[in-house]
């Protein structure tokens, strides 16, 4: 069951509001959350609860220890036994077979891989858990007041299956008290609304034609392009409406969940695209990864070895260095245990480490129009490549998407009949569309200022509803882009 989904929107999330509003008390009323979550987890994979549930239990347990043990060597034991068993769960479901395979092709070894199924939505709750437990060990106060909290943030179903991901300080005083309000409400099923749109309108219907492209054997520039532009802009709106969804939902019981974007596509430079993809899991990367490796002791000390050699204007330029190419390295694994999503964050890696070592001088760029331009041109191209890469289902598929990308000029009569197969008069206005709303969401802001605005949205939404369900109706099932993961 997803958001998208007749079962959710006509049968759980109604029955789930009416009593969440109807059960007084804020103790009360996460227990019917909690429930909820689990029921709604339950849908995605039966099998898989006992492993939430194991998760839940250790983290909360272990956060409950936290809050009460004293001396360093105990706290940290205990923050190391839950990271350690969190870390465990995604490697055995998500990465034990890509290591096993690796090892084989390397050392020419047969070891059978298991070929476990990946549960639905380990890596964000798994990363959910592990900003409770730190933030716990970093200071007592902030664990959890009882486990029935501690077991509700982790497990939340608007979260639990594709974020965002809600850090622990943000999520505890909401836990202990939150207000409902009929505006508040109307907002959220606005919202949910939309993003629904998002996914079902524009994002659904560009992906069939993309999923085309990457599963053709016919290709050229024109289908290659088309197929790469075609495949940022579903992305977008996939993993964009779902987090509007997830927002939405959340504020229909008082909760007020992280923004994951923000224009991400009007970015000047990588490291500003970065700042506005996906907000929450690079935050969690900046907190619990990035921040910790650049204060640590070994990396102090390379700093001081820099400083004195360089200076400490290059030094502070080179310090970056290794714990940005850590974070890349996990961020592109962490989307998915291929080399093509290593290759991914490497790639995003590297130009994010040009920036921010200035041989890319993206602020002095800024300054004029002609900058700015050139600025979102290389951006662009740059997240357009890796994209392809994200997308293909290997390095060999990704390589000759990109060879026919930069040189497949030549136009066959096959492939002019794949392009008018797939890119559908209707599939070219929702891309035109969506290029539309991302790259000049300013013209959308203004309109959205007018007074008249805000009681025709609601109009608005309605029409959109009326047009989600008739999709629904019609069109065969197509699961968030960002489930896999």
């Amino acid at each position: 069951m997803v958001f998208s989904s007749a079962m959710f929107l006509f049968a759980f999330f109604p029955a789930v509001f009416a009593v969440y509003h109807i059960v007084p008390g804020i103790k009360g009323r996460n227990i019917v959350l909690l429930a909820a979550s689990l029921v709604f987890y339950c849908f995605g994979g039966l099998r898989y609860v006992p492993l939430l549930a194991a998760s839940v239990l250790v983290n909360a347990l272990a956060g409950r220890a936290l809050g009460r043990l004293e001396g360093k060597k105990k706290r940290r034991a205990a923050v190391t036994a839950a990271v350690a068993f969190d870390v465990a769960l995604v490697a055995a479901f998500k990465y034990l077979d890509f290591i096993l395979a690796n090892l084989n092709a390397l050392l020419g070894l047969s070891i059978p891989l298991p070929g476990l199924p990946l549960p639905l939505g380990i890596s964000f709750f798994t990363f959910t858990a592990m900003s409770y437990v730190i933030e716990a060990y970093r200071k007592p106060a902030n664990a959890a007041q009882s486990l029935l909290d501690a077991a509700v943030y982790i497990s939340l179903f608007p979260t639990i299956l594709s974020g965002p991901i809600l850090g622990w300080k943000a999520a505890a005083p909401q836990l202990r008290e939150r207000t409902c309000t009929a505006q508040g409400t109307a907002r959220g099923i606005r919202r949910f609304i939309v993003g629904m749109a998002k996914k079902l309108l524009v994002a659904d219907i560009i992906g069939k034609a993309v999923d085309g492209v990457f599963a053709g054997s016919v290709m050229d520039a024109r289908l290659a392009w088309l197929g790469a532009v075609g495949y940022a802009v579903q992305i977008y709106f996939d993993f964009s409406g779902y987090t509007d969804m997830a927002l939405g939902i959340g504020q229909t019981f008082g909760f007020t969940l992280p923004e994951n974007f923000d224009r991400p596509y009007t970015a000047l430079g990588l490291s500003d695209f970065w700042r506005r993809w996906h907000i929450s899991l690079t935050t969690w990367f900046r907190n619990y990864l990035y921040m910790p490796i650049v204060m640590s002791r070994p990396q102090q000390r390379l700093y001081k070895k820099w400083a004195a050699k360089y200076g400490r204007p290059k030094a502070n330029k080179l310090s970056i260095l290794i714990p940005m190419a850590v974070v890349w390295l996990l961020t592109g694994l962490w989307h998915g245990a291929a080399w093509t999503f290593v290759l991914w964050g490497l790639w995003h890696g590297m130009f994010c480490a040009l920036e921010g070592v200035g041989i890319i001088r993206t602020d002095g760029l800024k300054k004029t129009r002609a900058g700015r331009l050139a600025l979102r041109v290389y951006t662009a191209l740059v997240i357009t490549v890796g994209n392809v890469l994200f997308r293909a289902g290997s390095l060999s598929a990704a390589g000759s998407m990109l060879a026919a990308m930069f040189t497949g000029w030549r136009f066959t009569a096959p492939g002019t009949l794949a392009l008018q197969r797939l890119f559908t008069p209707l599939a070219l206005a929702m891309l035109a569309l969506g290029l539309a709303l991302t790259l000049f969401p300013g013209a959308w802001d203004g309109l959205r200022r007018k007074k008249w605005a805000e009681p025709l949205s609601y109009l608005a939404a309605l029409g959109l509803l009326a047009l989600c369900v008739m999709n629904m109706a019609q069109s065969g099932f197509a699961p968030f882009i960002y489930l896999q993961f």
